[in-house]
């Protein structure tokens, strides 16, 4: 491409920016719309006739075997998707960002603009039994809210736009579904939030406020740090001892992992013996020794690799890595996060409703295995 053709594409970059953001608030609304609609499908009608599906069918191992052994909850593996909301861009972000691309010499890539995710319940159907939503912070001063989605601004089109309403789904798929597989949640706080429309910057008391929410939607369905550590006085504790929970003892539950931002520090202060609190909060390497550590945020595959014995056989937490990063991937990276042993492994690449696109990444066809 010409240096002319790249300003030409900036220009229209800048010309179609404002309009990009004008349309974040139609779409924002857009989504709110669908998903109480699908809401209203689930409840109505796919839920009126509904059967459970087998587990047994995404486990690479014998399920029933597993759990009358007492194989327990960190010794298995689950398949996990990364910004598990996400659907197609609106016209005038893909107008946008196909500009900007070609402004870069590719350098910004296009391709992004071609990620995209089921529902939640389409993906818990497909066996998929972890999951992650960014959540940004709505507060207009009278009324603490939380939305799902990658950038309010521009790149918000989302399957579960409404923090609340994306926990009613989850449940209501757990309460169809007695006895499934434990699901994890990922809650990612977005670090960086422009000052407009009553966006905040996650900070402590809104951590607070997120965890009541969970607390009162998920009800006995929550799987919490204290029902992890039993007796134990610490999670810390708990691993030394082995005492991770059988995984027969965490089926139909949901566990929530708090994704290491700004304020996770105040909510493991308020506590941190963690058994007033309702998510679990995921750590960095340096902090695998902590007293109320139990999940690792290792993402680099290679790294993971280099952390196994430390991680997975000395500390015994639970590692979550990224096993690509659309529309990157390698066998080379996949043979890394095989390596490294870790128990949530993320993937932009996971089963499909139809025909994907692009390949599929899991663990031989199945979703979840065992460690060893």
């Amino acid at each position: 491409m010409s240096i002319f053709k790249a300003f030409m594409a900036l220009v229209l970059a800048i010309q179609t920016l404002s309009a990009t953001i004008s349309a974040a608030d139609i779409s924002a609304k857009e989504n709110i719309k669908i998903q109480q609609e699908r809401m209203t499908y689930l409840e109505n009608e796919f839920y009126s006739d509904y059967t459970p599906g087998d587990e047994r069918r995404f486990t690479s191992f014998n399920l029933d075997a597993a759990i009358e052994s007492g194989v327990k909850f960190n010794e298995v593996r689950f398949l996990a998707t990364h910004n598990s909301y996400q659907l197609a861009p609106t016209d005038e972000y893909r107008t946008f960002y196909t500009a900007l691309s070609e402004a870069t010499f590719g350098l910004i890539n296009d391709e992004l603009l071609e990620f995209e995710m089921e529902t939640l319940t389409e993906q818990f159907e497909m066996g998929i039994r972890s999951v992650e939503l960014d959540i940004e912070t709505v507060d207009d001063g009278n009324e603490v809210n939380f939305i799902v989605c990658h950038n309010p601004l521009n790149d918000n089109t989302s399957s579960c736009y409404d923090f609340e309403t994306a926990l009613k789904e989850i449940k209501m798929w757990s309460d169809n579904n007695p006895g499934h597989l434990p699901i994890t949640v990922i809650i990612e706080p977005k670090r960086i939030v422009p000052p407009v429309n009553n966006l905040k910057p996650f900070r402590f008391s809104y951590a607070v406020r997120c965890d009541e929410i969970v607390r009162e939607i998920m009800g006995d369905t929550l799987l919490t740090p204290k029902d992890m550590m039993g007796d134990y006085k610490s999670l810390k504790e708990m691993r030394e001892n082995d005492g991770w929970l059988p995984l027969g003892e965490t089926m139909g539950k949901v566990i929530f992992y708090l994704h290491d931002s700004d304020a996770t520090s105040g909510y493991i202060n308020q506590d941190k013996s963690l058994k007033s609190q309702a998510m679990f909060p995921m750590l960095r390497y340096m902090d695998r020794n902590k007293s109320y550590a139990s999940v690792i945020i290792d993402n680099v595959a290679s790294e993971a690799a280099l952390h196994k014995k430390e991680n997975i056989d000395k500390c015994k937490v639970i590692v979550r890595v990224r096993a690509d990063s659309f529309p990157d991937y390698s066998e080379k990276r996949y043979a890394q996060t095989e390596e490294c042993m870790a128990q949530i492994v993320s993937t932009d690449y996971p089963v499909k409703k139809g025909e994907a696109k692009y390949h599929q990444y899991s663990f031989d066809g199945y979703t979840v295995t065992l460690q060893r």
